[in-house]
């Protein structure tokens, strides 16, 4: 499973949870008198993660913390844009009414859905192996020839399986994480093969502001999760989260551009995968 959907399936299942995780929070509220801010309920919060079987390295985050609410719109261009960026204007054309763009080149096919998601693949086979950096350096000169920005992009993960790289970015925004977009470059020897892309771009701050979740309401989350017994939470942080599925901003959703961000927690596990708990 990749790992920008194991954070969407996390997130949805969480908000089901909603039921179980009432009692949890009214049980302990009735057995502690400090208010869930304080130290005393962020180390009940940790003895009931570690009785769950999961462990809490990172200092829970104090609450309080607002972010700017985000005008963005998920990256997109047009048919003729795409054609000239990607196969300097020789690709083949075909658009159909699913919002499904498909552009065909030599050894090589872009296709768009709904004009958000970009995947694009590539006939190539190489013996090379490269490292590391190399790969990034690889990366990084794909994008860039094809007029993609990579100041937003920060590496998240770097798997090598042979002489094969997959590399997945995340966009930031003021040094923080922009959930739930995601860049994902695979590269076979010296050559990009596929890239799986859904980017945002911000337009605008607006002059509002959300307010975090409480960060211990959103660990307690966490514990009717079997999958996640015998893992480690390293670090947790504030993050943007646009997603219009989720969040039910505007009709028309699966067709839609635009929108306004929201707020969440990007908590790490052990082993870099990542996990994103909304209100």
């Amino acid at each position: 499973m990749n790992w920008h959907k194991a954070k969407t399936v996390l997130l949805i299942a969480l908000l089901l949870t909603d039921l179980f995780l009432a009692g949890v929070l009214l049980l302990d509220q009735r057995r502690i008198s400090p208010k869930e801010d304080s130290a005393a309920f962020h180390r009940e919060t940790e003895k009931l993660l570690k009785k769950s079987g999961i462990t809490l390295v990172a200092s829970i985050p104090k609450d309080g913390e607002k972010l700017p609410i985000l005008d963005v719109e998920y990256e997109h261009d047009t048919a003729d844009h795409w054609n000239e960026r990607m196969f300097r204007g020789k690709g083949k054309i075909t658009a159909d009414r699913d919002q499904l763009l498909t552009i065909e080149g030599i050894h090589a096919k872009l296709k768009i859905t709904d004009n958000r998601r970009i995947i694009y693949t590539a006939d190539h086979t190489s013996n090379r192996s490269l490292e590391k950096k190399e790969a990034e350096q690889v990366a990084k000169r794909f994008l860039e020839e094809r007029k993609f920005s990579t100041r937003d992009m920060q590496l998240v993960t770097a798997d090598q399986e042979g002489n094969r790289w997959r590399l997945t970015y995340t966009c930031m925004y003021n040094d923080r994480h922009m959930e739930s977009t995601y860049t994902e470059i695979d590269i076979l020897g010296d050559a990009v093969v596929k890239m799986d892309r859904l980017w945002v771009n911000v337009i605008a701050e607006t002059d509002s502001e959300k307010a975090l979740p409480l960060a211990s309401q959103s660990l307690l989350r966490l514990l009717s999760h079997e999958s996640l017994k015998g893992r480690t939470i390293e670090a947790i942080d504030p993050c943007y989260y646009f997603n219009l599925e989720d969040q039910g901003s505007v009709e028309n959703l699966s067709h839609a551009t635009r929108g306004y961000s929201t707020v969440a927690w990007r908590m790490v596990l052990d082993g870099g995968e990542e996990l994103v708990l909304l209100r």
